[in-house]
């Protein structure tokens, strides 16, 4: 069980933010959904409402669409990327 916890700290995060592109380029941006967004759910206005769908459109080739969506769409997406790509060179590729 150890082990298993070691292994979950060290991929946990490159794993969680993988699904969630991938998640992300398999959704329908024009469906309508629900939201994850806390500050939506307290009834106040989220500052990030439409970054996941601006995501979703770029993922599909949609760029207006996705500028109008959330504009840092186009700045999420690579620092994400990059996020991943790092934490597996690091941990799986060249540990330590």
């Amino acid at each position: 069980m150890t082990e298993f916890k070691n292994i979950l700290k060290v991929h946990l995060e490159w794993i969680v933010l993988t699904a969630g592109l991938i998640l992300l380029a398999l959704t329908n941006p024009v469906a309508p959904g629900f939201s994850l967004c806390l500050f939506e759910a307290a009834g106040i206005f989220c500052p990030g409402e439409g970054l996941g769908t601006s995501i979703a459109y770029i993922f599909r080739g949609m760029w207006h669409e996705a500028w109008v969506s959330h504009p840092a769409g186009y700045l999420a997406l690579p620092v994400l990327s990059v996020r991943i790509i790092h934490l597996i060179y690091y941990r799986i590729i060249k540990p330590n």
